[in-house]
């Protein structure tokens, strides 16, 4: 988590695994943050006025209406003169920081995010004019000029974009894209569920706008769900890195605009999963991760008093995942056995079963834990 080192208040508020600790708290997110806020007691005060900012916009609405800011912006000024119950999110180490933040200092921090919002939205005419595109895309609409290609058969449709980029259209599924792409972004709406294989062109990044979720790679291949009636919509990375911003997402110009991958950045064989009524993602592995290596590349599993750390260690490399563990702890711990032909979820289960731990995905990454071997 050295990224959230280098964080304002307001980007811990558009945080997507921040907003997650605060709205939806479990036991493994508010021990991963804990640890880590007492590891930084720095940040404290910006962790904490972007957690009340969070609990006050609730961070739900694609779009704030100007009624819904005044109400807002009221209720929070208002609160000044309320008495003020503080809820206790931080191990006592944190606590004393915490309470040095002024109520007024926490109505500022409301009021200049929803300042800014409205500056994007009103005042900046260059990127209506963009936001005015999105939006199309977003909804639907096919623009003059755009193809339409609609699957209403039972089976699979290849569709074949000018740069070469292959699009396996999946039943009850739309997608608009132009027939030539121009300027710097290769765009599509996609409605449905699609695989993509995108040719690589760092210069003219691929982007894929589907509901409320915005997906943008350089060159890779993935799988979007986006289904009108769903409350999901997910993207799952077979190979090379995308990322993927909703389109509320304070910061949407400039991650559209920048070459570089922004955003939440997934990896092969993780996925996100974006709940529409909530407006929160959650990162995390697909049902079933596949080994990324090339065939000659793959090595066997096959473990004879083999350290623990060094089995964790070349299945992660297999399959492109990270997997964090105590490597002082299972260095000691031998294992012995074959794991071949057992998917990863078996392989990692068989392993810690065999050295006393256990593993659960968080963020995308297995997280082992142990109390090291009996000898």
């Amino acid at each position: 988590m050295d990224q959230y080192k280098n964080f304002k208040s307001e980007d811990f508020v558009w945080d997507s695994f921040f907003r997650q600790w605060v709205l939806t708290p479990t036991r493994e997110s508010d021990q991963v943050w804990n640890d880590w806020l007492l590891q930084n007691p720095e940040i404290s005060d910006l962790v904490y006025t972007a957690r009340q900012t969070v609990l006050a916009l609730k961070v739900q609405d694609t779009e704030i209406s100007s009624r819904e800011i005044e109400r807002i912006i009221s209720k929070t000024v208002g609160s000044i003169n309320q008495p003020y119950e503080r809820e206790t999110i931080l191990t006592d180490v944190a606590q004393n920081r915490f309470y040095q933040r002024s109520w007024f200092q926490f109505a500022a921090s409301v009021l200049l995010i929803v300042a800014a919002g409205l500056w994007l939205k009103f005042y900046d005419g260059s990127f209506q004019n963009s936001e005015s595109k999105i939006a199309s895309l977003l909804s639907g609409k096919v623009e003059k000029g755009l193809i339409e290609r609609v699957n209403d058969s039972s089976q699979p449709m290849e569709v074949w974009l000018e740069d070469s980029s292959r699009i396996t259209l999946a039943p009850k599924s739309r997608i608009s894209y132009p027939e030539k792409f121009s300027g710097a972004k290769r765009e599509v709406s996609l409605h449905g569920e699609a695989f993509f294989e995108i040719s690589k062109d760092p210069q003219q990044p691929f982007f894929v706008y589907s509901n409320e979720l915005i997906t943008k790679v350089l060159g890779t291949s993935f799988t979007i769900k986006a289904f009108d009636s769903s409350r999901q919509v997910t993207v799952e990375v077979k190979t090379g890195r995308v990322s993927v911003f909703a389109k509320s997402d304070p910061n949407l110009r400039s991650k559209i605009r920048s070459r570089e991958l922004s955003g939440i950045v997934l990896s092969p064989n993780q996925k996100i999963i974006f709940e529409r009524d909530q407006m929160r993602m959650v990162k995390t592995l697909v049902e079933k991760p596949q080994i990324i290596l090339p065939k000659a590349q793959i090595p066997h599993f096959e473990f004879e008093d083999t350290p623990a750390s060094e089995a964790f260690l070349s299945i992660g490399k297999a399959y492109g995942i990270d997997i964090l563990f105590d490597e002082d702890l299972l260095k000691e711990c031998p294992l012995t056995a074959t794991l071949d032909n057992q998917t990863l979820h078996e392989k990692l289960s068989i392993i810690c079963s065999a050295v006393e731990s256990t593993y659960e995905i968080l963020d995308g990454q297995v997280i082992v834990h142990s109390k090291g071997c009996r000898n």
